[in-house]
């Protein structure tokens, strides 16, 4: 993916995060459109420049605030994509680490 849309897909994942309690019991489609764009960051995750990847895990820090509400309301939504995309992310983050190393 090119920078400039990662760039925009990252600043529009991070101002939905940022009203994502606005989200929550009320619309259900722009929820799930949150994690769709986490998905799709999840998977240029290697192509993050360092500014990109700080961003990322900043907004991530965010949300994950809201999961635990996320899980009690929306069982079926975490249990199918958000649960998948943790499992997705803590591997890419073990393995940057071991590279770092």
């Amino acid at each position: 993916m090119k920078t400039q849309n990662m760039e925009n897909l990252l600043e529009q994942y991070k101002i939905d995060v940022d009203f994502l309690k606005d989200f929550i019991g009320n619309d259900t489609v722009e929820l799930q459109e949150i994690f769709y764009k986490r998905k799709e960051i999840l998977e240029n995750f290697e192509e993050l420049t360092i500014k990109q990847l700080k961003t990322f895990l900043k907004t991530e820090k965010k949300l994950g605030k809201y999961l635990p509400e996320i899980k009690e309301k929306y069982p079926y939504l975490y249990e199918k994509i958000i649960q998948p995309e943790n499992e997705i992310l803590r591997e890419k983050l073990l393995d940057t680490l071991m590279l770092s190393q």
